[in-house]
């Protein structure tokens, strides 16, 4: 009798171990979840001028187009003859952009008529230093244009209407710095920036702007 109830116990263990088994293995297998990509949308976009130098451009990469050679002073927008770091003379066909930092003003061209003049605008604190914080004279040509509210990390503002110009110091035309909610903060002119030109005319310049088009910065 002892042993029929001894057997009877064992019996009763193997069997509830059997049955937690079983609902172990009937338990799902929960997997780590795969990281979330973020929406296009969702990526904020940058603009204006990086708080620090880009990589340098490989060797032989050309920064602005050849300009025409044989013109004369004659043909500057203003009175006295400009004065560039590379020696080079505005154009005088075509529309271009004209920058004087000596007198901050931005002039919209069509050979040597002037089809709009903005100012006073901001340059920046250095001219022709060769840093990266300043606004080098000569001719460039537009390489890029951003339209849309961008944040600029080096004033913590924002901009729009970014149009490049010097690729290697990474200066170009933009508004007025910004608030996220497109609420001009900061409307200084004169020799304030670090190599951009900000300007309250940034949309018209945007709109008359074309990638290619010749940008001619003189003192």
């Amino acid at each position: 009798m002892r042993h029929t109830a001894a057997l009877l116990v064992a019996l009763a263990l193997i069997t509830a171990a059997a049955c937690a088994s079983n609902a172990l293995s009937r338990v799902p297998t929960i997997e780590p979840l795969a990281s979330a990509t973020p929406a296009a949308g969702a990526v904020q976009l940058l603009g204006g001028k990086p708080a620090t130098p880009p990589p340098a451009a490989p060797t032989g990469a050309a920064t602005h187009a050849p300009t025409a050679r044989g013109t004369t002073a004659s043909a500057a927008p203003t009175p006295r003859a400009p004065h560039t770091r590379d020696g080079t003379a505005p154009p005088t066909s075509g529309r271009w952009i004209d920058v004087d930092v000596t007198k901050y003003v931005v002039r919209l061209m069509d050979g040597t008529s002037v089809v709009q003049e903005i100012g006073p605008v901001a340059v920046g604190e250095q001219i022709d230093t060769g840093a990266y914080a300043s606004t080098q004279t000569g001719t460039f040509h537009v390489y890029n244009k951003l339209e849309p509210l961008a944040y600029d990390p080096p004033y913590k503002t924002y901009i729009s209407q970014w149009v490049g110009f010097d690729q290697q110091k990474a200066n170009g035309f933009h508004s007025f710095l910004k608030d996220k909610q497109g609420n001009v903060v900061d409307a200084s002119t004169g020799r304030v920036s670090n190599g951009c030109i900000r300007t309250g005319g940034a949309a018209a310049i945007f709109a008359f702007a074309v990638v290619g088009m010749p940008v001619y910065v003189h003192s």
